[in-house]
């Protein structure tokens, strides 16, 4: 995203803010959802523009592009810094380096250099752990989560059943699922953990607005924040949203994208509900 649309975005969810009456300091700005933030060249442009409006932001990183100058950087904004979410997917360095492509030395070696000289920002850190295997044991994650917490300042902590969270959209029609949206079985709400999804907004690189966290590939389209603004985008999500919460059927509940979420909630029996969260998870 050039700095120009960077500006005309921030700009335009800061003046929304303060027009609502928010605390600004409630707010949120995830920069780069879809990729590190610490390789955007424009990063400390998104740090001076929060910190005018007094708009906090919360990181997502594999910490690879941990060094000190970034460091550095984060260190001159850390007052506007809410959270720094790592991931950590696989128990060994083998698994880590076949699922994430890092290399675990490295990683270690960045965390040990934060908490070391940059105390205040390795306390900033919430590191997931992960694995494909969804319910891991005890006795495979624990001595994991005990090295890493050796690691940070921060907190370290298990993550179970995450690859269900995984939205799959090819088409309702075509997932090739033995059921069907029905006018006695459709989605009627959304489980995204706080009722994520009716205040958070996703804008793609170009600009585009699509409903959740989980439409990556843009899907979804609710119009481009540099054509009619925020506050455009999201009446038309608005009415998106109370097209998922309404529990009245409709045709247009058949081509949802939500059908194939797992975060969905369906009105279907259990069997049929297991079934969509296997599918969800065969099409990873």
């Amino acid at each position: 995203m050039s700095e120009e649309n960077i500006r005309l975005l921030l700009e335009d969810f800061a003046s929304g803010v303060k027009k609502h009456n928010i605390d600004p300091s409630n707010t949120i700005v995830k920069p780069w959802r879809y990729s590190d933030p610490l390789v955007c060249p424009n990063l400390e442009l998104v740090f001076e523009i929060c910190q005018k409006h007094g708009l906090k932001i919360s990181l997502t990183t594999n910490a690879v592009s941990f060094g000190e100058k970034k460091c550095d950087l984060i260190l001159k904004y850390i007052d506007s810094i809410a959270t720094i979410n790592i991931s950590i997917i696989g128990y060994t360095k083998e698994e880590i380096r076949e699922w994430m492509d890092i290399d675990w030395d490295v990683t270690q070696a960045r965390l040990k250099m934060i908490r070391d000289k940059y105390p205040t920002i390795s306390r900033k850190m919430n590191i997931g752990v992960k694995h494909k295997i969804q319910d891991p044991k005890r006795e495979h994650y624990a001595p994991v989560i005990q090295q890493i917490q050796q690691l940070t300042l921060g907190k370290v902590k298990k993550k179970t059943n995450w690859l269900e969270n995984r939205l799959v959209y090819n088409k309702f029609d075509d997932d090739g699922l033995d059921f069907k949206i029905s006018e006695k079985q459709f989605v009627k709400g959304c489980d995204m953990v706080h009722g994520k999804i009716l205040r958070t907004l996703e804008v793609l690189v170009s600009g585009q607005a699509v409903l959740c966290c989980d439409d990556a590939t843009g899907q979804t389209d609710f119009g481009n924040v540099f054509d009619i603004g925020i506050s455009g985008v999201w009446k038309n999500i608005a009415q998106y949203h109370d097209l998922i919460y309404n529990n009245t059927y409709t045709e247009t509940k058949k081509n949802m994208m939500c059908n194939t979420c797992s975060r969905a909630k369906f009105d279907w029996d259990e069997e049929k509900t297991a079934r969509v969260h296997t599918e969800n998870q065969r099409f990873l």
